[in-house]
């Protein structure tokens, strides 16, 4: 015959059997169970309950709910459990409060079910606090609080922290998989207790529905049965209800024991699943590193201050102190929505030691490459290290800063000034098309300005030239090139000096690729002028080997004089006052000689032979062989000079 408790039994089995199902199904056996829950409270008698269909309402001007006294003190362990699909709290008027009171308080946004022993996250999981003044205050203290949260004030929200305030978007990858795994593990391990436990209890509860079964039959047996023929008595029934009585409370609380146990394991198993499947969907590896997460944090505001400051204001400059931020890109806009620059807007930064740099760490931490660029875009530049003063009209330049410097050390640096035009690049953002044209000026300013190609050595702690760069070149190209040493007024004051091994100033076409000398300039020309000029010594006793000039036509002029020398007057050839005078320790004379105006000898003239149309001796005429009519044969001939300097060609640039 069916009893109830075979009912009961049915229900706790299938009940027992969705632990591993779905939600929906688990929650459809929990509502079937429901009914043994409450059958077995009404059984059992304990605690008392109030309902009622439509309302009801506790009224007085103090309400103390818990495990109290008529004091209203707490006497013992209590645990209040308020359950609801829609609970308020409400402080009502301008004056209202609600507190909340204990050493840990938690919210948590999730749906724990009609027995409250699930956790299962909404799609409507939220949390939302609204009002015109919200703090949020951690301290530090022992004990007791030692400070009041101060307030925000109206519209403000203010967040403090004594020791550590962490604001964090981030999806993990690898952590949240760790975590997943030790939660999973661990749900495993309470699963498997909690599978042991049930069935602990399962049996136990057999017995106790085996038992009431029994006792059921026998009571059953003795209603149907004829009292006088099989001997029964009142004693008898009443010693079966005496035995049911015994076992109802025993299987009253196993059963509601094995439906909290049950519940808790189908809880176990859902959140097992739920996590393992979160843990196929995580990305790791490359597939996370190089991809979005979607995680991201938005800060708006009109103003925003940072500062390393402690809680009373004190600016603290101590090496902990700082603000770092670690990211793949950053950006600092001072645009508009639209992306136009804000009229007038700027962007300072003012320290005493500013680091922009593009290294890289690689090998370990043993190398430090330098790698990428910094781009510094702007319609002007300025870098300067002026010192400044601040007078009733503001701030002006004071004068250069001491011992300043201005430093740039590359492989190549290029400093230009020219216009692209028509410029195209491909995929890889290299140029591909277009032109560059030189416009513009590059202006240096400076007393002194040098520009080496030096190798440098360190001595004693300083630096030191050591040779020349291997290979070391300066050049400079262009349409026109100007060295002026004028004053404001256009004096030529200065000077310039090229002092090389080797000195070549020309004019001459060069080959377009090697940039060789091909010819000469057509047209060209060259300009040496000086109120004094020296070629081919500085001193006497610095003085060029040669001096060499060639030329297919060559004029040497000399408003006044001109004068050749050789070893300290020994020989002389001027040409001074319109007169031309050749002296030396002997002159000589070769080749045909045609003398164009009157000429005096003043000294002995010897020749082999002389031809006149007429001869006049002042006091005599003496020879020892004079004929009339024949002259006497000549000597040898005029002969001729050889010259000793030969030209050469100009040595090959270095």
């Amino acid at each position: 015959m069916g009893y109830i408790y075979d009912d009961w039994k049915k229900l706790l089995e299938n009940f027992q059997k969705s632990v591993e199902k779905d939600l929906e199904e688990i929650h459809q056996q929990k509502a079937e169970v429901q009914q043994i829950k409450s059958d077995i409270f009404n059984k059992m008698g304990e605690g008392l309950f109030y309902h009622d269909d439509t309302r009801i309402v506790i009224s007085a001007p103090e309400i103390v709910i818990g495990n109290v006294d008529r004091t209203g003190d707490l006497q013992g362990f209590g645990r209040i459990i308020v359950k609801g699909n829609e609970i308020s709290q409400e402080g009502v008027g301008t004056n209202g409060r609600i507190i909340s009171r204990a050493p840990s308080i938690r919210q948590v946004a999730v749906d724990p079910g009609i027995d409250g022993l699930e956790n299962v996250v909404c799609p409507t999981s939220e949390i939302v606090s609204q009002a015109t003044d919200i703090v949020l205050h951690s301290s530090d203290a022992k004990d007791a609080f030692s400070q009041a949260p101060a307030l925000a004030g109206k519209g403000g929200v203010r967040i403090h922290a004594d020791n550590s305030l962490q604001l964090e978007s981030a999806v993990s990858a690898d952590g949240r998989k760790k975590a997943i795994e030790d939660e999973v593990k661990d749900l495993s391990t309470q699963a498997d207790n909690l599978k042991k436990q049930m069935d602990g209890q399962k049996k136990t509860l057999d017995t106790f529905f085996k038992q009431m079964s029994n006792l059921l039959d026998a009571e059953e047996k003795l209603n149907v049965s004829d009292g006088f023929l099989s001997r029964v008595t009142l004693k008898d029934i009443d010693n079966l209800h005496d035995q049911m009585e015994s076992v109802m409370p025993s299987l009253y609380s196993t059963t509601a024991d094995f439906i909290h146990t049950v519940s808790l394991l189908a809880e176990v198993n859902r959140k097992k699943k739920a996590l393992e499947a979160e843990k196929k969907e995580i990305k790791t590896g490359d597939d996370f590193k190089k991809n979005t997460t979607g995680a991201s944090m938005s800060i708006v505001a009109e103003n925003i201050t940072m500062s390393t400051s402690d809680g009373d204001g004190n600016f603290h400059i101590n090496p902990e102190a700082g603000i770092s931020i670690q990211t793949p890109r950053f950006g600092v806009s001072m645009s508009d929505g639209t992306g136009k620059l804000v009229e007038d807007g700027t962007f300072t930064v003012n320290s005493q030691n500013i680091s922009l740099t593009s290294v890289n760490v690689t090998n370990d931490g043993k190398e430090l490459p330098v790698v990428g660029k910094v781009n510094v875009k702007s319609k002007e530049i300025i870098m300067e290290a002026i010192d400044y003063q601040k007078d009733d009209k503001g701030i002006k330049e004071k004068e250069l800063t001491a011992d300043s410097k201005i430093s740039m050390t590359a492989k190549t640096i290029e400093v230009a000034t020219t216009n692209p035009k028509d410029i195209e690049r491909d995929d890889q953002d290299k140029i591909t098309k277009g032109e560059y044209t030189a416009e513009g000026d590059v202006i240096f300013r400076s007393k002194t300005f040098t520009v080496e190609s030096l190798d440098y050595e360190v001595k004693d702690g300083k630096l030191a030239t050591k040779a020349l760069t291997k290979d070391g070149k300066v050049s400079v190209r262009a349409e026109k090139t100007a060295f002026l040493a004028a004053d404001a007024e256009g004096k030529s004051t200065g000077s310039f000096s090229v002092n090389a091994k080797a000195v070549d100033v020309k004019s001459m076409d060069v080959d377009k690729e090697k940039l060789t000398d091909d010819k000469l300039a057509a047209g060209s020309t060259m300009t040496l002028v000086s109120e004094k000029m020296y070629m081919g010594a500085k001193s006497k006793d610095i003085k060029s080997k040669k001096l060499q000039a060639v030329s297919e036509e060559m004029g040497l002029f000399a408003d006044k004089t001109f004068e050749a020398q050789q070893g300290d007057g020994k020989a002389v050839v001027q040409l001074d006052g319109g007169n031309a005078n050749v002296g030396g320790s002997k002159t000589a004379v070769y080749g045909d000689t045609t003398i164009n105006a009157k000429t005096e000898v003043k000294g002995e003239l010897k020749a082999p032979k002389v031809s006149a149309d007429s001869v006049e001796a002042k006091s005599a005429l003496k020879s020892p062989n004079i004929s009339d009519g024949m002259a006497v044969g000549a000597g040898g001939g005029g002969g001729s000079l050889s010259a000793k300097l030969k030209t050469e060609d100009a040595p090959k640039e270095g």
